[in-house]
């Protein structure tokens, strides 16, 4: 709903959300079933994934091909709205710096269209000082969280294997998908090579859950599920909240700033209306911040007052500093033992149905920890583009028939 019109009667919530994806939905959830009032702030417009998911559209059903636009940076299909670059919201990069911040506007943010790979910290991941000297450990362990891993699991649904590796821990798994044709291949390989490769840890129903389907393998989880089959914050989270009467959601409410009284104490949190760019204001006896790493920094360094000079939660001036992201790489190859299969479908759930967790010894490495590898592969759904890469294959192309003959080979 708008935001203009509830501040005509401007009530004070339990709570103020910041943010509606993985932490603000799971906030609200929470927070709303214990019969406090939540009042949820999110920069973007809806988002529905029986109304607004095109996981079922085909490439030519759209003059671009389904290529990507201004709105949606992978693609005119795909759950992402937003970018790496979003009008009225620029950013500077230090002298020498090369950064690009990705952000998501809508309702559930990057729950639309993530990867769904839900793997649990191991015990190892929360003393890691004590095991390398990098870094801090935390002041938890694994017991301490397995708990509440446990309870999300039951709630989100995830398929996996128990497999008893100390540093992956088992979650409560549903039964994985079969692997693909070419998993099989990577797995035989692997095997021989003695790599760990085991089925994937993803939120994906492969069982029904909580009147929610199972998931009937379109491979589309990228333009979000129109049956709810994966987890994304408005199907999983948000209705419960809502049911309790207790949520009340400000879209188009872009926050600017944390207030605070003469004790410094949060007071809810300034905000410009998208629609018509004027500063409105929820008030709130208490704030979550669940805006993403980079935007609830901000949001803490713009939230400047007397009391808080350079920002709140800033007295030790690391705010912003030191944020970490997911790093990684890919290499692609070809497998000539998989050419002129036997056309058949092989979509299966949207992500690899097998990966390979940490298997070797770091004392052996020169690199600090470790790494996990997420396969991919098989036919994919023609889309935008020219050749689909084909020039990369032996043979290189060609024209005709022979192109033709090329592309199902290949």
């Amino acid at each position: 709903m708008s935001g203009a019109n509830v501040q005509r009667e401007r009530p004070v919530f339990d709570v103020c959300v910041i943010g509606s994806g993985a932490g603000g939905g799971m906030a609200a959830k929470v927070l709303t079933e214990a019969g406090a009032t939540v009042a949820m702030l999110e920069a973007g417009p809806d988002w529905d994934a029986q109304r607004d998911s095109a996981m079922l559209k085909w490439p030519y059903e759209s003059p671009r091909r389904g290529a990507s636009t201004p709105e949606r940076h992978f693609g005119e299909f795909h759950a992402g709205l937003g970018g790496w670059s979003l009008d009225g919201e620029p950013y500077t990069v230090g002298d020498g710096e090369e950064f690009r911040w990705f952000r998501v506007r809508q309702l559930g943010g990057r729950t639309n269209h993530w990867g769904r790979i839900s793997l649990r910290f191991g015990p190892d991941d929360f003393r890691a000082r004590s095991k390398d000297g990098l870094g801090d450990d935390w002041p938890i362990s694994y017991d301490d969280l397995k708990p509440y891993y446990d309870r999300v699991d039951r709630l989100v649904g995830l398929f996996g294997s128990e497999e008893g590796l100390y540093n992956d821990p088992d979650g409560i798994f549903q039964p994985p998908p079969q692997p693909r044709c070419w998993e099989l291949a990577v797995k035989r390989a692997a095997d021989q090579l003695d790599i760990t490769c085991i089925p994937s840890r993803l939120s994906i129903l492969t069982q029904p859950l909580n009147g929610r389907p199972a998931c009937h393998y379109c491979g589309q989880c990228g333009r979000d599920c129109g049956t709810g089959s994966n987890f994304s914050t408005p199907s999983v989270l948000l209705p419960p909240a809502r049911s309790t009467g207790n949520l009340v959601t400000f879209l188009g409410a872009m926050a600017r700033e944390v207030t605070v009284d003469s004790r410094g104490l949060a007071t809810g949190v300034a905000y410009v209306d998208t629609a018509t760019g004027r500063e409105e204001h929820v008030r709130a006896k208490a704030v979550v911040l669940a805006a993403s790493a980079c935007e609830s920094a901000r949001l803490l360094l713009n939230s400047k007052s007397a009391l808080f000079p350079d920002g709140l939660a800033n007295s030790s001036g690391t705010v912003g500093r030191y944020l970490t992201d997911t790093t990684g790489t890919d290499v692609m190859g070809f497998i000539p033992s998989m050419r002129d299969g036997v056309p058949h479908n092989e979509d299966g759930a949207g992500g690899a149905h097998l990966y390979m967790p940490w298997w070797l010894d770091n004392a052996k490495l020169d690199f600090p920890r470790g790494y996990h590898i997420e396969i991919w592969g098989g036919r994919g759904m023609p889309g935008y583009g020219f050749m689909g890469g084909i020039q990369n294959y032996p043979g290189g192309g060609g024209y005709g028939a022979d192109l033709k003959q090329m592309y199902r080979s290949y």
